[in-house]
This record gives C-alpha cells, structure tokens and sequence, in this order.
C-alpha cells in the first residue's frame, strides 16, 4: 500500500510543477563587495536580462549594488508594472532605451502590503501621466505612488538609483 501512495505522489509531482503560479519578475544580483573598481560589460548586462524575460514575467533586473542607504538597480520589462509606493524609499529613474507612459500621484487600486513599507496595487486613479524615453530622468518620492505601463510590442530598460528617504 506504502508503495502505491509513494508512486501516486510521485507521478502527481510533475503536475504539481506545472500548475505553480509564475514568477512576477526575475531579479540576478550582481553584488560584490565595494572596496575595488567593478566593471561589468554592457553586453554582460544586455546578455543576463534577456535571460531574465522569461514567459509571465512583469520584468527582469539586476541589482547591481544595495546598502543601508541605496540601491542601483538595471531593468528591462515588456509589460505594464503594478502601481507601487515605497513609504521609505525615493526612486531616481534613468531611462536608457526604449519608451513607457508613467503614471505618479493619485491613489492606488486596491493596494496590498508586499513587504514591509511596500504597496503594490492594480492601477493609479487620479494620477499625472508623463512619457517616458531614452535620456529622461524620474524622480519620485518616498510615499508617491507610481506605474510604469508598457505598449505592446514595446519595452523599457531603465536604471533605478533608490535612495533611502
């Protein structure tokens, strides 16, 4: 009987894989400790974000350095992102290629905790709408909240410097 019970979890195991929800994004960390020049090549990261584009995916990025009191982060995405607010963060974006609407101010739609001082919600109401191309610059302050959306067939790659209110 031990036996029919372990082979019937086993073949439900495959099905169990299939049928998990998709990541909502993929992120890579390229940390090293910052006592030394770092380098790593635009076609490194071009080459480690497209990897990152997997099916179901809102984006891909790499954090390329974190502390107490910042982030540098690269992103690539196709899709339009989820309303956000970060109650302690300001976001300073660079965009690098490609082009989005971005969304700022207004309320969230049914906003949800994600982490600790970090809402994401469906969409922005009665929010300012900017374009978004290559050689802008965004910044948006801690408690803001903001929505990146995305045109079909088009993308957005950008570098998130987040700086610690």
């Amino acid at each position: 009987m031990r036996i029919l019970i372990a082979a019937a979890v086993l073949a439900a195991v495959p099905v169990l894989a299939q049928t998990a929800p998709k990541t909502p994004f993929t992120a890579v960390e390229r940390l090293a400790p910052e006592n030394a020049v770092r380098h790593i090549t635009g076609q490194e990261l071009e080459a480690t974000m497209k990897k990152g584009m997997t099916p179901g995916a809102f984006y891909s990025q790499i954090l390329l350095s974190k502390h107490d009191g910042y982030q540098i982060i690269n992103t690539i995405r196709d899709k339009d992102g989820q309303a956000e607010v970060h109650a302690d963060w300001n976001d300073n974006i660079f965009v690098q290629e490609g082009e989005a609407s971005f969304v700022t101010g207004g309320t969230q739609v049914d906003a949800k905790e994600t982490a600790p001082g970090e809402k994401r919600g469906t969409s922005i109401k009665g929010g300012a709408t900017a374009s978004m191309r290559a050689g802008d610059y965004f910044f948006v302050p801690a408690g803001t909240p903001h929505q990146m959306l995305v045109t079909a067939s088009k993308r957005i790659r950008f570098i998130a410097f987040k700086t610690h209110k």
